[in-house]
């Protein structure tokens, strides 16, 4: 389901308005101007600041506001392919088409919280209107029978589960069909369906579980099947273990390291993030709330932009994440500023104004006066995940930003502004009434946003999701769903050999240890390439242009690149076979067991990789494949391959406890 949000083809998107805003410079005569105002000496107040008061800004960064409205000529069109693929009996894409058609249909208002001022596409303060139409006008006035087409695409839908056997959401589908649809004969067949599934969900409760279609048997396998759990958290960095520590020094900055010896396999630390956005592409595929994968989604009653998994989240969305973007998201998708933007505008919409205007200058302040090594810790001497001190002080390396791409992001930060501003639902006092901002207000905001498209660049985590194939368990791929703020692992350094990979669970990321870290040895994660799949020169370029540093790992140090690309099989680093006197000594030396021992777990490594892709790996085989990374590090010579792939396992036995998704 792979589906553009909403028909969103007609209006510029960023390159095309910093296209036009190079234009108006150049004609104007500013071209050299600009530079003298944005670069890395500037403040971001100061670079905004002068962005804004200039009209060929606004002349040319003006968003074109994109519609956010239903259509029921593409919900018809989506509910026609529905059918064709019900009668041809191919259900996977049958229950995608109809859920495209109930996710565009016409949806009646639901009653209570924050969606009512959703109802006709105005702002709290009831001044601006960016989806009002006649039409639109029309569509207040509906009665339930204007409301047939999404009863029609939820009873095509609940036809497809009913044959694929998922009977309990089959009735969820046919009563929401029922509510909204007043055909008599069709409300008599969905009847007939709902008595059919009670019937045999009451035989499969007598008689245990009742065969179901195999082949879409797991498709609503539970996408987070284990809830992480840190046992014991740190004492002042509760989303980290209590055996990391925070260490800092002016080459590397602040950093974790093991206080105690941390051996692969185990879990440092687990951590909601601040915030999340998914990618444009996974819009109408996971919730845009908890981010999980739904094959029966429920749509937004005002826009086809989103959709959630369950009336939990949808009621979370409206009154929270989702009635901040409702009228500006198809836009903000539109324009294709890239991931971090809307990770931004998600950070500032979460924060709230009221917040961001409290906080700002005492964090500015702490900028300039903490140091830091403390920056982000609040007043109890906390690192808290769910605060947004910590989000602002994340590094954002402006001095070594260059002057192009420090515009970009001021032209990024004043075309969201402008949506914010538009939309009516940022600039809202303590009892929810829209105000117009001062000119004061608009270059706090601003300024803010600035700041987070720099520290985002280095900061941001992708979130993802394992692919699992139905037919072909060895095409499995993880997919990135989004992006998320996860300010406790940002503390992590930097390694093309790493210690800690990330894992995903919905908004929940999980660090996990995949080689043995001595105590005082550093946390590591991968911010770019692995030592394998690029050489030295080409990673360390590209981490020197991201996050403004020269990588001086293991891994680049001794060439580990040409070294992993040469060897065939593991070699064994005895210094008693190095100094033994005769052939009998080497032959009886310890390390000729080891590597038989090294030799036997590899071999298993396909059958192991089956086992964990069909969930029926055991507890022993977690431990052998602990074991032979533990025995490769104190016995092979390194990069090695199984080694390596050793790593890789253990890394997907963990992929397969998170985010999830038969395909």
């Amino acid at each position: 389901m792979k589906e553009k949000p909403a028909a969103m083809d007609s209006s510029p998107n960023i390159t095309s308005l910093i296209s036009d805003f190079i234009t108006q410079l150049k004609t104007s005569g500013k071209s050299r101007e600009v530079f003298e105002h944005v670069g890395p000496n500037h403040t971001e107040e100061e670079m905004f600041s002068y962005l804004w008061g200039l009209q060929e800004a606004h002349q040319a960064l003006t968003p074109t506001l994109v519609s956010a409205r239903k259509s029921a000529n593409i919900a018809e069109s989506f509910l026609e392919r529905g059918e064709e693929e019900l009668d041809r009996g191919d259900l996977k894409e049958a229950l995608k088409s109809c859920s495209l058609t109930i996710i565009f249909a016409p949806h009646p208002s639901l009653h209570g919280g924050r969606d009512v001022d959703l109802e006709n596409g105005r702002d709290r303060n009831n001044n601006l209107d960016i989806v009002n139409t006649d039409e639109q006008e029309e569509d207040r006035l509906r009665t339930d029978r204007d409301f047939e087409l999404l009863a029609r695409g939820y009873g095509g839908r609940s036809a497809a589960l009913f044959e694929a056997g998922h009977y309990r959401k089959c009735i969820i589908d046919i009563d929401a069909a029922l509510s909204h649809s007043v055909d008599e004969l069709r409300r008599e067949i969905l009847s007939e369906r709902r008595a059919t599934c009670l019937a045999r969900i009451k035989a499969e409760e007598e008689n245990g579980k009742i065969p179901t279609n195999d082949k879409y048997a797991k498709l609503f396998d539970t996408p987070y099947s284990e809830k992480p759990v840190l046992p014991d958290p740190h004492p002042t960095i509760p989303a980290f273990s209590k055996d990391v520590r925070v260490v800092f020094t002016p080459s590397q900055g602040r950093y974790l390291v093991a206080d105690r010896d941390i051996g692969p396999g185990e879990t440092v630390c687990v951590e909601r993030n601040y915030c999340s956005a998914l990618y444009a592409q996974n819009l109408l595929t996971h919730c845009c709330v908890c981010l999980a994968h739904s094959l029966t989604p429920l749509p937004c009653p005002f826009c086809s932009a989103v959709i959630f998994c369950s009336e939990a989240c949808r009621a979370d969305g409206l009154a929270g994440c989702h009635w901040q973007e409702c009228n500006i998201l198809p836009t903000l998708v539109n324009l294709d500023m890239g991931a971090n933007s809307f990770l931004a505008y998600r950070i500032i919409t979460h924060t709230s104004y009221a917040t961001l205007k409290s906080l700002l200058l005492v964090l500015k302040s702490e900028e300039r006066s903490k140091p830091p090594e403390t920056i982000g810790f609040d007043e109890d001497g906390m690192y808290i995940s769910s605060s947004y001190r910590p989000v602002y002080h994340l590094v954002t390396n402006r001095k070594e930003r260059p002057p192009t791409d420090l515009l970009r992001r001021c032209i990024q930060a004043f075309v969201i502004t402008k949506l914010l501003v538009q939309s009516g639902r940022y600039y809202v006092n303590d009892c929810g009434a829209a105000f117009d901002p001062t000119h004061e207000e608009v270059m706090l905001l601003g300024s803010a946003l600035v700041h987070h498209m720099m520290n985002l660049i280095c900061n941001a985590y992708a979130i993802g999701e394992l692919q699992m194939n139905l037919t072909d368990y060895r095409q499995c791929k993880m997919e990135p769903l989004g992006g998320g703020v996860f300010v406790a692992s940002s503390l992590l350094n930097h390694s093309c050999n790493p210690s800690v990979a990330a894992f995903s669970h919905g908004r929940t990321q999980v660090l996990r240890t995949v080689r043995h870290i001595p105590a005082g040895c550093p946390l590591t994660y991968n911010y770019g390439s692995f030592y394998c799949t690029e050489d030295e020169d080409t990673r360390r370029s590209g981490l020197l242009k991201q996050y403004s540093f020269a990588c001086g790992c293991e891994a680049c140090k001794n060439g580990w690149y040409d070294l992993f690309h040469l060897s065939s099989e593991p070699v064994i680093n005895c210094p008693k076979c190095s100094t033994a006197q005769s052939e009998q000594l080497r032959r009886s030396c310890e390390c000729t067991a080891v590597k038989k021992r090294i030799e036997q777990i590899v071999n298993t490594f396909d059958v192991m990789y089956l086992k964990i892709l069909h969930k029926n790996v055991s507890c022993h085989d977690v431990d052998m494949l602990i074991d032979v990374i533990k025995l490769m590090e104190k016995w092979v010579q390194l990069p090695c391959k199984d080694y390596f792939d050793a790593q890789e396992l253990l890394k997907l036995y963990f992929d397969t406890k998170g985010s999830h998704v038969y395909v």
